[in-house]
């Protein structure tokens, strides 16, 4: 279980099998925007509901990051 006031930016974000998938740059009421790359760069959206624990300052997602780029909700660049 987590408070969504556990999740920051800046946060790293990992799949369940323990892959790294990115880092948290921007929040919304819904969602977590997820920077992915750092020299071919993509934003995509992780909603909250997709959260299943913050665990020792890092996001786990319910599903691995296979699953999450076979259909990602890419978003517009995020200036940060």
């Amino acid at each position: 279980m987590f408070s969504r006031a556990e999740i920051h930016k800046g946060m790293k974000v990992r799949g369940n099998d323990g892959h790294a998938i990115g880092r948290i740059i921007d929040i919304t009421e819904k969602e977590l925007i997820v920077e992915k790359g750092l020299l071919r760069r993509h934003d995509f959206a992780v909603s909250f509901d997709d959260v299943t624990e913050v665990l020792h300052g890092e996001v786990v997602l319910r599903h691995g990051r296979d699953s999450l780029f076979s259909a990602p909700r890419e978003v517009p660049p995020v200036e940060h």
